[in-house]
């Protein structure tokens, strides 16, 4: 057990390592959450092959992902999340597993960057207009969908807005991926939401904290952990740290489920497929990885269907 105040049960040794922190304040009337990314970023930069403006919208994507699947309580709970707007990414999609476990990538990896100003990308201008769609499969008849419009395309705005209109949950939401000659040097995030309780004079504590708070990633850059970064934002002496837990950008692909994928083409596709010489290459849209199947592999699937 770590002597560090800041240690929070289930967080590594390490807190400047990826890993997420719970805590509720207000005498119990505020969620709060906090999330280090920067790691799972970086990885996410590297797989995908991002240019910078590409590469912070899709970080601050997975980073406002992870913070609102934090409610998923089953190992086979999953989340997905889509952006599709009218900025040159295009769009972006991310899926988040039980256990803080994310994979995402851009329609569109190389684009152009603006900035509001030198060292502050302007995401909004690489998402452009569009909509916020989430799909939690938590184990229900079917699966939840909720859609809002996106409001600003820079990201947190829009997770904000996707809380309060289509979960009637008021949020504060705070993302920021920061990079250092076109690497992320820090990324992370910071959601605080009402509770059933909270009222006016919640809501104006709240309100008054966020409009002078600093940005995510000066914090992380400080050597804030996740912990700190709340208690910075609450300055509740009677905040309560619930637990912690390492995030990481983990995909689930396997050369299984590509057989799996190609097995669900028409038997007329597939017989095809098995009189080319050189077989078939399929990737993983999350992660990159490439599963050849030669003509006998697929001649196999065709045999089993």
């Amino acid at each position: 057990m770590s002597d560090n105040p800041y240690f929070v049960p289930g967080a590594p040794e390490d807190l400047s390592a990826d890993h997420i922190v719970r805590a509720c304040g207000l005498n119990g009337k505020v969620k709060c959450l906090a999330i280090r990314t920067t790691a799972l970023c970086e990885k996410a930069r590297i797989i995908h092959d991002t240019t910078p403006a590409a590469t912070a919208a899709l970080g601050r994507f997975m980073t406002g992902s992870l913070l609102i699947s934090e409610s998923m309580k089953r190992s086979t709970d999953t989340q997905t999340t889509i952006i599709k707007g009218d900025g040159p990414i295009r769009g972006m999609t991310c899926v988040t597993d039980y256990g803080f476990r994310v994979r995402a990538y851009p329609v569109q990896n190389h684009i152009e960057t603006a900035h509001h100003y030198p060292g502050k990308i302007d995401v909004g201008a690489a998402v452009g207009k569009g909509m916020l769609t989430v799909i939690r499969d938590i184990g229900l008849k079917e699966p939840y969908v909720g859609s809002t419009e996106l409001l600003s395309g820079e990201i947190a705005e829009d997770f904000a807005y996707y809380l309060r209109k289509s979960e009637q949950t008021p949020a504060i939401v705070s993302l920021g991926v920061l990079l250092d000659k076109g690497v992320v040097s820090q990324a992370g995030g910071m959601m605080i939401q009402l509770m059933p309780g909270a009222g006016e004079e919640e809501i104006a504590y709240l309100e008054k904290r966020a409009a002078e708070f600093p940005e995510i990633t000066f914090l992380l850059s400080s050597d804030f952990s996740p912990a700190q970064i709340l208690d910075l934002f609450m300055g509740d002496p009677e905040l309560e740290y619930l637990e912690g837990a390492p995030v990481s950008f983990t995909c689930n692909c396997s050369r299984e489920r590509m057989s799996a994928g190609i097995a669900t083409l028409g038997r007329d596709e597939i017989e095809e497929l098995a009189k080319t010489d050189e077989g078939v290459d399929t990737q993983c849209h999350f992660c990159n990885s490439t599963y050849h199947f030669t003509p006998e592999d697929i001649r196999r699937l065709f045999s089993d269907n």
